[in-house]
């Protein structure tokens, strides 16, 4: 049996929804944006770490350079302070230098005017005034001859004269009064 329908005007007409893809344009747009901002956002960050990394190797590098420049500066101001005492010491051995009268400078031409290998020892070098009594003790006594022409070649003495000399099997004795040419200090 086949039925028709008459009424037609008492059927629904149902339309079926097509899916309109209208709004997917949008989409991939928002799509297409999201995904350059997130690749200009990953860029940014890796620009970002690329240059954390960097600085803080440069970081490490200038510290390490600091702790090395803190120890030459140590040793710096170590050598500096040396050469300002030694700069000091050498300006007072200049003073004492400059300073030297009376019984240095007598001592220096005593001792200057000791002959070489003379085997002289002095035992006693007394000023009093402008005389000088020196004693003292030589193995062989023909260098008191010669100690008593240096002390004469000095000019620092007036005269110098023998006072005594013993000779004995191991040593001969000998004393000198000499008069100081220059008026000695006795300071």
């Amino acid at each position: 049996m086949i039925k028709v329908n008459l009424l037609r005007e008492q059927t629904v007409h149902v339309r079926k929804t097509e899916t309109t893809y209208s709004n997917t344009g949008t989409a991939l747009v928002c799509l297409a944006i999201l995904a350059v901002v997130a690749a200009a956002v990953g860029g940014w960050w890796f620009y970002i770490t690329r240059d954390i990394n960097t600085l803080t190797a440069s970081r490490d590098q200038l510290r390490i350079e600091d702790v090395r420049l803190q120890g030459l500066e140590k040793q710096i101001s170590q050598f500096e302070n040396l050469k300002r005492q030694g700069q000091s010491r050498i300006e007072v051995i200049e003073k004492l230098k400059e300073y030297q009268t009376g019984p240095v400078m007598l001592l220096n031409h005593v001792i200057q005017s000791i002959p070489p290998n003379s085997s002289i020892w002095l035992t006693l070098l007394d000023q009093k005034g402008d005389n000088i009594h020196i004693t003292g003790y030589t193995l062989r006594s023909e260098s008191i001859p010669d100690f008593m022409s240096n002390l004469a070649a000095t000019n620092f003495f007036k005269s110098v004269d023998l006072e005594l000399m013993e000779d004995t099997k191991e040593a001969a004795k000998f004393s000198l009064v000499c008069m100081g040419a220059t008026k000695l200090s006795t300071d």
